[in-house]
């Protein structure tokens, strides 16, 4: 029996406006953080109010109660899943600063392979690694040594590997207790609060595999254990057979791709094809496609089969790990399957709903996560949106003229309809996801409108034909080999498809911040034109609405970057250096561009800040001198804004660094070529001058360090001096000029004693001291010796991203992280 039936109107369906209530009281405690008596007594008070109104004439008012009384619980289940701790909670016992710590507990999640990854423009490379979280049962004190209960979500990273060990596994740890680091620059992501929304409150660095125990084998016990277990074999299976492209096919077909590499994700994300690794509705109607052929092949009955296949499909979602964009599939085909099983129709809008209710119920914070966000939107965007436009009624006229035609050219009638159709679908739905994909990612991706429907195809071949390996390969692995092959085929046209897009011009470009409310309006818009009857001009004047509004949104990129203000900002970048100057009219200076993490630091940190400040250029970009830390984001920089000029010191180039020639290679590629000056050397840029101080044309000898390039800052009377990494001979040379009046110094070399002598506090006499440092290993003396002199000091550690505002009426200095406030010129 079939379960289509003629659809309803959106807002007719029970669980739309249920779903969007609580929603509403997700969202409410999200960014005001109700109290939990309040929203409880609202849900108590408003269900009072629908008992009385149930059955009165006002049925109207009863329901508008109960939709508030669910907004109210979903406000404090919300409340209760993100703000509420366990005293026991292993949070209170970490801190900052990572401690000592030994724990007891059990794998909440399967162990993650993390690859080395061994770049040049790495100060150092990584070592293998593994992470999961573990559920703490207990934790040592490590004075006493008696085992305290314990409660709580912790993060391991352990460097090194271990495959013994597997979710519902108990085992016993020694590590580095800490807090997960939240974001210390405007517009960087807050690890923090992601790890807080899956319920994670600590991180622990175990330093050897040796430090780890297993104390219970508890897996076999657990449901999730043994889905670990099957998923570990499929990743082991797939890299034993599959050569180069064992990676991309453990994330396509199990969801699980640490075995990526970060310049593989980058280049699925920047061509706008992600979505096809991501486990969704593409993989669930492709598998549930090959299961009902061959339900069909075996002649079972669909009544019969539809609560296997729903188990099965569930089953493969939790598999491949739960996340919201699959499990909303798994929704949705646990409803169909309903209705298959107990023969009843089946609404779009009621199905929709519940499975937003159901992600949101499973974990409240995933109605925030981009994946959700995205998936969802397509959906809407493919049910209420494009079906209504491709609607064609059938003409009997045509189809007896198509009955005459022979069967090639109809054929080939059929392919071309299905092409167009194809790129119709794929145009709608990247129209509508695109600004929030700008939003989450920074990125707008053309070229996705022409590779997309391509890699549809393909990776729905290689779903099939992959699937089809892993059920062979556990018990006939002649079977499994022609699949192999298959399912690498299609993989390698992807890769193809994906190296294609990215060499296309204007494939894809980056985009500065995206206003909050813009996307409001945006998508509320977009939700009632979706929702609307087929029948109303509201759902017209939403299209050209929608339309109008992209306009503006563009236009809003557009506008140019005119802060009216001389700011200067220390990026927090760990050890490393970003210092970024912002003239009153928008000329943008940014000095040094690295850090010893690696060149993720302008992912991570420099372009999340610009973005923020709405700055899509750099006027001048300036090294200090060459070491790794100091300028090994440039490449990533370059990838995403332009840039005016570069400049830096007579032997910046000639250091033999691979990670140099890396970092010369995309100069060059852009016909960028690097500006030499030396000490003597002036500029102006919108009345801010700039003065090279050091090094000379030649020399000192030395290390780098001792030629790095000292820049005085200034405008007006104030004035700020940049200094790199300055020591020794390079140092010596300073102090022995002339001394300058100062109101900033940047601490050279992060802050080291021994490069922040009492010498050059008394020649420098600064009133404020700011040093780009990560976690000091010991106490400074220095921090004494310049507070001694009367002037401040602040550190990107702990304080954050450091901003002054040498003309503010007020306040002159702001921390991001500490949120202090100075005023000391």
């Amino acid at each position: 029996m079939s379960t289509a039936v003629p659809q309803l109107p959106v807002w007719s369906a029970p669980l739309a406006p249920v779903g969007l209530a609580l929603t509403a009281g997700i969202v409410l405690d999200r960014f005001w953080v109700i109290a939990l008596p309040a929203s409880l007594g609202l849900a108590f008070i408003s269900i009072l109010a629908w008992l009385i109104f149930a059955n009165t004439a006002q049925k109207w008012l009863a329901l508008v109660y109960l939709w508030s009384s669910v907004a109210g619980l979903g406000a404090a289940y919300h409340h209760w899943h993100r703000h509420l701790l366990d005293a026991d909670d292993i949070s209170h016992a970490a801190a900052r600063e990572p401690r000592p710590a030994r724990l007891r507990g059990v794998l909440h999640t399967a162990p993650i392979s993390l690859p080395a990854q061994r770049d040049p423009l790495r100060s150092f490379p990584t070592k293998d690694a593994t992470r999961f979280v573990l559920s703490v049962r207990q934790m040592q004190d490590l004075t006493t040594r008696i085992w305290r209960p314990t409660g709580g979500r912790v993060q391991v990273t352990l460097i090194g590997r271990v495959d013994d060990i597997t979710v519902g596994d108990e085992v016993e740890l020694l590590g580095r207790l800490s807090l997960p680091g939240s974001a210390m620059n405007p517009g960087e992501f807050d690890y923090a609060k992601f790890l807080r929304d899956q319920g994670v409150t600590a991180t622990l660095t175990v330093l050897d595999s040796d430090e780890v125990s297993l104390n219970r084998r508890g897996w076999p016990m657990s449901l999730f254990g043994w889905l670990a277990v099957v998923r570990g074999w499929g990743q082991r299976t797939l890299a034993r057979d599959f050569s180069t492209q064992h990676a991309v096919a453990a994330a396509l077909l199990l969801g699980e791709g640490s075995g990526m590499t970060g310049e593989s994700w980058e280049q699925y994300l920047r061509t706008g094809v992600i979505h096809v690794l991501a486990i969704s509705g593409q993989h669930f109607v492709v598998l549930a496609g090959f299961l009902w052929l061959l339900v069909r092949i075996a002649g079972v009955r669909r009544r019969q089969a539809a609560p296997v296949l729903a188990v099965l499909l569930i089953a493969y979602a939790l598999l491949t790990g739960g996340r919201p964009p699959v499990m909303r599939a798994a929704w949705v085909v646990a409803a169909y399957c309903g209705g298959i099983v107990f023969q009843r129709p089946v609404s779009h809008a009621n199905t929709f709903a519940l499975a937003w209710i159901g992600v949101a119920l499973v974990n409240p914070t995933d109605i925030f996560n981009a994946g959700c966000q995205l998936s969802f939107l397509a959906v809407a965007v493919l049910v209420w949106g494009v079906s209504r436009w491709m609607e064609e009624p059938t003409d009997p006229l045509k189809r007896l003229v198509d009955e005459s035609r022979p069967w090639y050219s109809l054929a080939f009638a059929w392919l071309m309809r299905w092409v167009l159709a194809s790129y119709a679908l794929n145009a709608a739905v990247w129209l509508a996801v695109s600004p929030l994909v700008a939003a989450h990612y920074h990125t707008v991706s053309p070229i996705a409108l022409l590779i997309g429907p391509p890699m549809v195809l393909l990776t729905s071949l290689g779903l099939l034909t992959g699937f089809a390996f892993l059920l062979c390969a556990g018990w006939c692995w002649p079977l499994a080999l022609p699949f192999a092959w298959a399912t690498q085929a299609s993989l390698l046209g992807c890769e193809a498809l994906v190296s294609f897009g990215q060499l296309v011009p204007g494939a894809y470009f980056f985009v500065a911040d995206i206003p909050t409310w813009w996307l409001w309006i945006l998508y509320v818009g977009m939700l009632l034109g979706l929702t609307a009857s087929a029948t109303w001009r509201v759902g017209r004047m939403a299209l050209f609405s929608g339309a109008g509004w992209l306009v503006v949104g563009v236009l809003l990129q557009l506008m140019p970057h005119r802060p009216g203000e001389l700011r200067c900002t220390f990026l927090a970048v760990g050890h490393g250096g970003c210092t970024v100057i912002e003239t009153p009219n928008g000329r943008v200076i940014v000095y040094d561009a690295g850090a010893t993490t690696g060149p993720d630091v302008t992912r991570r940190h420099i372009a999340p800040y610009l973005w923020s400040r709405g700055i899509r250029r750099i006027d001048t970009l300036i090294l200090s001198h060459a070491d790794l830390d100091h300028f090994n984001g440039v490449p990533q920089l370059l990838d995403r804004f332009g840039v005016g000029r570069v400049i830096s010191t007579p032997t910046f180039a000639q250091r033999d660094l691979a990670g140099m020639q890396k970092t010369l290679s995309a100069l060059q590629k852009r016909g960028i070529e690097i500006e030499i000056v030396h000490a003597g050397m002036t500029w102006e840029s919108d009345g801010v001058s700039f003065e090279a101080l050091h090094p000379p044309a030649v020399g000192p000898e030395g290390k780098e360090n001792a030629r790095s390039l000292v820049l005085l800052v200034r405008q007006a009377d104030w004035s700020l001096l940049l200094t790199g990494d300055l020591e020794e001979a390079g140092l010596e040379r300073v102090l022995g000029l002339p001394r300058v009046k100062l109101d900033v110094l940047m601490a050279p070399h992060h802050g080291s004693d021994k490069s922040n002598i009492p010498a050059l506090a008394k020649w420098a006499k600064p009133k404020l001291v700011v040093s780009s440092q990560t976690v000091p290993i010991s106490e400074r003396e220095s921090v004494a010796m310049y507070q001694m002199t009367g002037a401040a000091y602040l550190g990107t550690w702990p304080h954050g991203a450091i901003t002054i505002r040498p003309g503010a009426p007020a306040t002159q200095v702001e921390t991001y992280y500490t949120k202090l406030r100075l005023d000391p010129f």
